[in-house]
């Protein structure tokens, strides 16, 4: 199967705070691109396709709001019984570069 994805995905093990009309879930952020991201939750979630949401990036490691993205829900899958999102975010975001800076700087420290 080919790769249609216009951007390099992330694996990370970070979490976000997903925030929607059905209010706010902890996500575990499966992968991450510049274009969008796979979410993980614990629970099932009231979530369907074309749902508008923001996502709240957070490092644990310095307690801070990294950035915050708006984005809409592409699909809905399941990822080892888990219930999943894939979202992609509304437009070039600022925020999501900042996170992907963030991202690349803590894999060169656990590298160093």
């Amino acid at each position: 199967m080919n790769e249609k994805r216009q951007y390099e995905r992330i694996d990370t093990a970070y979490t976000a705070l997903y925030c929607s009309y059905c209010g706010v879930r902890a996500a575990k952020i499966k992968d991450l691109s510049k274009s969008g991201a796979a979410l993980v939750f614990k629970d099932e979630i009231d979530a369907a396709t074309g749902d508008n949401a923001t996502i709240h990036f957070y490092s644990r490691d310095t307690g801070t709001l990294v950035a915050k993205a708006n984005c809409h829900i592409v699909r809905v899958f399941s990822d080892d019984g888990k219930m999943g999102i894939g979202i992609h975010f509304d437009q070039e975001n600022k925020g999501v570069d900042v996170v992907m800076d963030f991202l690349e700087t803590q894999q060169d420290n656990t590298l160093s």
